[in-house]
C-alpha cells in the first residue's frame, strides 16, 4: 500500500472510531467548572459501574498509597483530587477502547503500556520536581505521558500488518520507530495523535503533548508539557521500557532540557524518583487494563 493510501485510510478510520465516552466528557466538564464539587463528579462516575469499580480499586491500591480505605467515589475524588480523577477516567477509557487482540507479533501490548505508564510516572516526577518553578499539574503530565504514544495503537488497530512492517524495519535497521514510521508509512504516530485529539476533542495542552512530544521546541501552545513528556519518554527508554526489545530511542531534542531548566543534578534526582515508582506499574495496568 502506498504512503498516500495509508494516510487516507488512517484519517478515514479515525473518523469512524467511537467518540470519547460521555462519562469522560462529563467528568472533564465538571472538573473544569469552579461551581462543581466532589459529589458532582462522583455522581457521573457512579453511573458507570465498571469505571466505579476500577476507580475504587485504584484509589485503594499501592499505586497511590492512601493510608486509609476509600469506600466511595466521592471520597476518592476528595482524597485524590479532581485532576487525578480526570487523569484516571481518561486513561481507563482510552485503554478500554484498545483491548489486546490478535495483531502483529512484534506489537506487544504489555510492553506498550509499561512504556506508557513509566513515561507517565517520569512526566509526573519531572513536573513535581519543577513545581515551584512552573505550575504544571503533575496528574495532567501523568495522563499526557500515558497517552503520548496513542498514535501507535491507532496504527496497530487500523493497519496491523503495515505497522508490523514498520516495527520489523526499525528492529533490523536499528533505527527509531518514529523514523521507520516516516519512511514506510509516510506519517508518524505523532501526526496521528493530532487527528485523534481532534476527533476526541481532547484539551489543547494534552493534544500539544501528543503531537509535539518528539519536537517540543515547536509546541507553541504548551512547550513545558511537551518538553516534559519528551524528556520522560527518553527516560523511560533509558530505563529499558520500550515497545521493542533493544529499541533505539528517538533522538533527544537539543533544547528540551533547556525549556525545563533541567540540569544534571535535576535529572539524577528525577531518575531516582522514577526508580522508586517503577514497581507500581504492574498495579496500575492490572487494574485499569482489566
Amino acid at each position: 500500500m502506498k504512503a498516500s493510501d495509508r494516510i487516507a485510510r488512517i484519517v478515514e478510520e479515525i473518523g469512524e472510531l467511537p467518540t470519547m465516552p460521555a462519562v469522560v466528557s462529563a467528568v472533564l466538564s465538571v472538573i473544569n467548572s469552579p461551581e462543581s464539587g466532589a459529589d458532582d463528579a462522583a455522581a457521573i462516575i457512579e453511573k458507570d459501574p465498571a469505571l466505579t469499580a476500577k476507580m475504587l480499586r485504584m484509589a485503594n491500591s499501592s499505586f497511590y498509597g492512601i493510608p486509609r480505605t476509600i469506600s466511595s467515589v466521592s471520597s476518592a475524588v476528595v482524597v485524590l483530587g479532581f485532576n487525578t480523577i480526570a487523569s484516571l477516567v481518561l486513561s481507563i477509557s482510552v485503554i478500554k477502547m484498545f483491548p489486546v487482540r490478535g495483531g502483529h507479533t512484534l506489537f506487544d501490548h504489555g510492553r506498550f503500556w509499561k512504556h506508557s505508564i513509566v513515561c507517565g510516572l517520569a512526566a509526573k516526577a519531572i513536573t513535581r520536581h519543577f513545581f515551584a518553578l512552573r505550575l504544571l499539574d503533575p496528574e495532567s503530565a501523568f495522563c499526557a505521558g500515558i497517552l503520548h504514544d496513542v498514535g501507535k495503537l491507532i496504527f496497530e488497530h487500523i493497519l496491523p500488518d503495515d505497522y508490523g512492517e514498520v516495527l520489523q524495519f526499525a528492529a533490523e535497521r536499528h533505527i527509531s520507530i518514529l523514523e521507520a514510521e516516516g519512511l514506510i508509512m509516510g506519517i508518524t504516530h505523532a501526526d496521528v495523535g493530532r487527528s485523534l485529539s481532534d476527533h476526541w476533542k481532547l484539551p489543547l495542552d494534552l493534544e500539544c503533548a501528543l503531537v509535539k512530544h518528539h519536537a517540543p521546541e515547536g509546541a507553541g501552545n504548551g512547550p513545558a508539557l511537551a518538553a516534559t513528556v519528551h524528556c520522560a519518554d527518553a527516560l523511560a527508554h533509558q530505563k529499558g521500557f520500550a515497545l521493542l526489545e533493544g529499541e533505539r530511542a528517538p533522538a533527544e531534542a537539543p533544547g528540551a532540557r533547556a525549556v525545563l531548566n533541567m540540569g544534571a543534578a535535576d535529572y539524577a534526582s528525577i531518575c531516582a524518583a522514577v526508580d522508586r515508582e517503577i514497581e507500581k506499574t504492574g498495579d496500575f495496568f492490572s487494574i485499569v487494563g482489566s
